[in-house]
């Protein structure tokens, strides 16, 4: 997940690393994924008002790790997108930009819901996996 906002502690635009996220809606089109309340990025996603949604391809568990950990901040070489937008990462099979559409506390997560705003898939990428501890990869689907 990313978001043009920054860090204010550092100045640093970051990430994260997220398990999973999930289509609400197609009409609107919608989609949520969730953040607990005591992680460190808490604040920067939810006061977010724009994020993005990075599907990293099979060559990108080495991003998947390093955003996984606290303060992984976005270096210029990972993005593609200028500062107004939510950051689309490099090399990726899918981007997702989206406005924020809802956000409110459920047990011990924030639950964040996004409106697509625009889409964009690499087709020719595979897809990075993660399932029982272990990376793997999703070929391409004809």
């Amino acid at each position: 997940m990313t978001t043009p906002n920054p860090d204010m502690a550092s100045g640093h635009v970051l990430g994260m690393t997220a398990n999973s996220f999930s289509s609400v809606s197609l009409d609107p089109p919608l989609i949520q994924w969730c953040i607990d309340v005591k992680a460190h990025r808490y604040q920067i996603y939810a006061d977010a008002t724009v994020f993005g949604v990075n599907i990293l391809s099979a060559g990108q568990e080495d991003l998947s790790r390093r955003f996984a950990k606290q303060n992984a901040h976005i270096v210029p070489d990972d993005m593609l997108m200028s500062e107004k937008h939510p950051l689309r990462m490099n090399h990726v099979v899918g981007f997702l930009a989206c406005d924020v559409f809802d956000t409110r506390i459920v047990g011990d997560h924030l639950v964040i819901v996004g409106q697509v705003t625009s889409f964009d898939m690499d087709e020719a990428r595979e897809g990075l996996t993660f399932f029982r501890g272990k990376y793997g990869q999703i070929g391409i689907v004809s």
